[in-house]
């Protein structure tokens, strides 16, 4: 795997905020001026003390500390940090190499050691590694509350709707007749083969989910696996005149997941919470709508389609590339 760069790092550390505890005036001052190239935000304390009371009043995505310090030591700040945050990430720098601190402070819970002098290709590396896991981690939260916000104003907006087509039978029953005309021979269009083929394009979607995100890692032919299995499933779709737009836009979605796997395989965490978002509505779409017959087909499109729209727009998003300095 390729080391990243500078401009690389920078995209995954320009939103977040760091703490510096150091006691060594010299070190602390150089990688101060480095980390404020890379984050929002840097606040630097000599010793543990100053560092947890630090933590304590502010938010910080990320934790960069020194062992030995005077006051309090790194181990009990690290300690009191975990008590109050157990999913606090933090990177330790020490020049003792010493098993017993390290077993410490793996049990506690640490991102990476470093062994001073502190390596630059090395310090990359391990910032490159921890931050990319909180940048994907805020960005799936994100993701997930507009997917939230999204699923509630469509849910205003079908009862809208409802209210309205309700209005209109009641004012012109012949409408009532036309639209059941119309689901009557949609329903009668469905066939069994493809009914059978969706349930088994479920059941294989969520299996490779399931695989592709296994230890945190991810099999580029798995990527092609799924990008072939929403094509199908979207081929099925397109040939329903109810559900055309969303068969047109899973076939497009698919050669997006060949075209950019790279972003794919790298946005890890934000792409499996997206994913599994999708197919929980696309499973509930054709249990109600391919199996149930469900007296409103189209209810579903309109989810469908956003969340499709967002995976898509993840996706092809245009990264940040910049130039910085290091030390």
């Amino acid at each position: 795997m390729n080391k990243p760069t500078l401009s690389e790092l920078k995209d995954v550390t320009s939103f977040l905020n760091v703490l510096y505890v150091e006691d060594e005036a010299m070190l602390r001052d150089g990688l101060h001026g480095s980390l404020k190239q890379l984050f929002r935000k840097v606040a630097v304390a000599e010793d543990g003390a100053i560092g947890l009371e630090l933590y304590k009043n502010s938010h910080f995505d990320l934790v960069i500390t020194d062992i030995s310090m005077p006051n309090m030591n790194g181990i009990a700040m690290i300690t009191h940090i975990k008590a109050i945050n157990p999913c606090a990430h933090i990177i330790v720098t020490s020049a003792q190499n010493d098993n017993e601190k390290l077993l410490t402070l793996i049990n506690l819970g640490i991102d990476r050691f470093l062994v001073k002098p502190i390596d630059k290709v090395h310090l990359i590396d391990a910032l490159y590694s921890v931050c990319s896991g909180i940048t994907n981690t805020l960005q799936a939260e994100q993701y997930r509350q507009e997917l939230e916000r999204k699923v509630r104003l469509l849910n205003t907006q079908m009862k809208k709707e409802y209210v309205k087509t309700a209005q209109a039978v009641k004012n012109h029953p012949s409408a009532d007749k036309q639209i059941q005309n119309f689901y009557e021979d949609y329903f009668h269009h469905l066939l069994q083969d493809e009914r059978d083929e969706l349930r088994e394009l479920n059941e294989e979607l969520d299996s490779d989910i399931i695989m592709a995100f296994q230890n945190d890692r991810i099999d580029p032919a798995y990527v092609i696996r799924l990008s072939h299995r929403y094509s199908r499933y979207g081929t099925i779709l397109t040939r329903h005149t109810p559900f055309a737009k969303i068969g047109i836009l899973l076939q497009t979605m698919s050669n997006d997941f060949e075209a950019h796997k790279e972003t794919f395989i790298e946005k890890i965490s934000s792409i499996r919470e997206l994913l599994e978002s999708f197919n929980f509505t696309l499973i509930t779409f054709r249990q109600q709508t391919w199996e149930k017959e469900s007296p409103n087909p189209t209810f579903y499109n309109p989810s469908l389609i956003s969340d499709i729209e967002m995976i898509q727009n993840f996706l092809t998003q245009t990264e940040i590339i910049g130039d910085i300095e290091f030390f």
